[in-house]
């Protein structure tokens, strides 16, 4: 599945964490009930630089501009201050337009230079090493990499490699031809296989986190884990022509092996190893994360996180998910992990992509499930956008100012190579999702939707409500994590562009 939010190359360097998200894998916890003033500006003597509206953060509130427009901020006694911050207040206004990209990317907290992109991004160091991975985000060895360089904070660049297209300078550098592989800046050695790249760390960066420090215990408590992926076998993404009493006797070996995984985490916890976080739970997190929402879907059938039956493991998928390393990026979410899981049963289970039978019954069964999810986002958007932390709504503003031409590229495609279900837009409809994304950005910023979407695009032309609908449940639809961006940041752009979907939606009255 080609990516259309991330790039082909990019810088992966860990910076300032903040705080993770109180809204995970579907559930809407702790609502925020701020809202943002996007006050329209009618008159035309201000210094604002943003010329079409004031975007007002509300109570004693602050300009995202960071400049003070000299008629609106004054009349209402709000100065400019950054950084910025939402609070309740004034009630919501409409938007007549949405802000053109050079205006978004002059606001705060978005320009260069800003207090509070300096807080969330690179801390400017100089990468160690170069982290070669998948382009979607879906190898479970890359991602044991991806997370020991972040839970070590050891600055790396990072370059996506194709899995159905590698290139050749990639299979000349590694002679397996596999990711995850890892290149040293100094020496330009590169080490390939994942615990090797993982063992390799802890030898050349002593000062940081030692994910080894029980060479033994983690030996013995990986027979626990890969018993349960062996165990697996035929459940999941592959189950050939096994008939339902062999199915039923391997699922009963599955329960066996999670139950002794249950047990040994029940006995410390809540990690594999106990209170730290070690080379075990790097290895064994990538897979069982899927597992967890993939397998109600496959000929397994069971709910592994399911805490009245597994409570230690319930229990250490929760504090995985909240360490940064791992939570805030790598992770991905439930919808994520649910759509995808289709595709991967075609992949390597169907016959030249297709299923039959009961295969293709647990297809349609995810698929449905999928559709679900994204109509309980839509019906819960405003919960999911007020409940989002400034880190989140920043990673995923910052990604759409970035590549939102690609975004919109993708949503227009007439010749697509991956998830073709999906309905794109008539390519005359570019400047309708380009609007739908500019919107979206206004409301991440925002921290809050509006009550109306734009009327008119960059050039002052009409914006059908139905086009930007449709483009932003397209685009929602299409976002996956960890491919795209952080589970969190997913969540929440989800979250503005169903939210943006229903309120053009009823704009039409429906």
């Amino acid at each position: 599945m080609a990516s259309s939010l991330a790039g082909c190359r990019k810088v992966g360097r860990r910076g300032a964490w903040g705080r993770r998200a109180s809204l995970s894998a579907g559930r809407f916890s702790g609502v925020a009930r701020s809202r943002a003033c996007l006050l329209p500006l009618a008159v035309a003597s201000f210094s604002c630089v943003v010329a079409k509206y004031c975007l007002l953060l509300p109570g004693a509130a602050f300009c995202l501009t960071g400049t003070a427009c000299g008629y609106t901020c004054q009349s209402l006694g709000v100065s400019a201050v950054s950084p910025v911050m939402v609070r309740k207040g004034f009630a919501r206004q409409a938007l007549a337009s949405a802000p053109t990209w050079p205006e978004l990317q002059t606001m705060e907290p978005l320009r260069e230079g800003s207090t509070v992109q300096s807080d969330l991004a690179t801390q400017g160091k100089p990468p160690a090493l170069t982290l070669y991975r998948d382009t979607n985000g879906w190898c479970p060895f890359c991602e044991r990499v991806w997370i020991a360089l972040r839970e070590k904070d050891i600055p790396y660049d990072e370059v996506l490699i194709s899995l159905f297209d590698k290139p050749q300078w990639f299979k000349d550098m590694v002679p397996t031809g596999n990711v995850p592989a890892v290149k040293f800046s100094g020496s330009g050695e590169v080490v390939w296989e994942s615990e090797a790249i993982l063992r390799r760390l802890d030898k050349d960066f002593p000062e940081t986190k030692p994910l080894f420090s029980q060479p033994g215990s983690i030996e013995a408590v990986a027979k626990l884990t890969e018993g349960v992926m062996n165990a697996s076998m035929g459940l999941a993404y592959r189950t050939g022509n096994l008939s339902e009493v062999s199915l039923e006797d391997r699922r009963m070996k599955l329960v066996g092996a999670i139950d002794g995984l249950d047990a040994h985490l029940a006995s410390g916890g809540p990690f594999l190893l106990g209170s730290e976080v070690s080379a075990a739970d790097l290895m064994a997190v990538p897979m069982l994360e899927r597992y967890g929402f993939q397998l109600p879907y496959f000929a397994a059938e069971l709910q592994i996180r399911n805490p009245e039956r597994w409570p230690s493991l319930a229990r250490w998928f929760d504090s995985m998910e909240q360490q940064p390393a791992y939570g805030d990026r790598v992770a991905g979410d439930i919808y994520s992990w649910t759509a995808v899981a289709p595709v991967l049963m075609r992949m390597f289970g169907g016959q030249n992509g297709t299923l039959e039978g009961a295969a293709a019954d647990r297809a349609a069964k995810a698929e449905q499930a999928a559709s679900e999810l994204l109509a309980t986002v839509e019906r819960n958007a405003e919960a999911v956008v007020g409940s989002a932390t400034l880190a989140a709504r920043l990673e995923a503003a910052r990604k759409l100012l970035s590549n939102h031409a690609a975004v919109v590229r993708d949503a227009i495609n007439t010749e697509p190579k991956s998830q073709k279900e999906l309905q794109r837009l008539h390519p005359s409809k570019a400047p309708a999702v380009d609007t739908a994304l500019r919107a979206a950005v206004t409301s991440l910023l925002a921290g809050s939707l509006p009550l109306e979407v734009p009327a008119v695009d960059a050039e002052g032309a009409a914006v059908q409500p139905a086009d930007l609908a449709h483009a932003c449940r397209y685009v929602a639809a299409r976002l996956s994590a960890p491919r795209d961006m952080g589970a969190p940041a997913a969540v929440v752009l989800r979250g503005v562009l169903l939210g943006l979907a229903h309120v053009a939606g009823a704009g039409q009255g429906a």
